[in-house]
């Protein structure tokens, strides 16, 4: 190898300085960050649904949430006269 040794082709850099990345990043991301504890095997079973579905840890614990609203939402939302 040599001292001008080019790196491979790929994506141009947007922001030069990571701390600019990161800040760009945080801002485009919707919603609000949840930490939580889960046991090992409802921890098993999430990474499992988002295997299945084809989509994110996240994305799984969402359309969890977003399928409980369907159904339960007389229970979540009842309405009031």
């Amino acid at each position: 190898m040599t001292e001008t040794t080019k790196k491979g082709k790929g994506r141009p850099r947007i922001h030069r300085d990571p701390q600019d990345r990161v800040k760009a990043w945080r801002k485009k991301q919707e919603g609000r960050r949840l930490d939580v504890y889960v046991s090992p095997s409802a921890s098993w079973r999430l990474h499992r649904l988002a295997e299945v579905w084809g989509c994110s840890l996240a994305g799984a614990v969402e359309r969890l949430a977003l399928e409980a609203d369907d159904k339960y939402s007389d229970i979540l939302f009842p309405e009031t006269e």
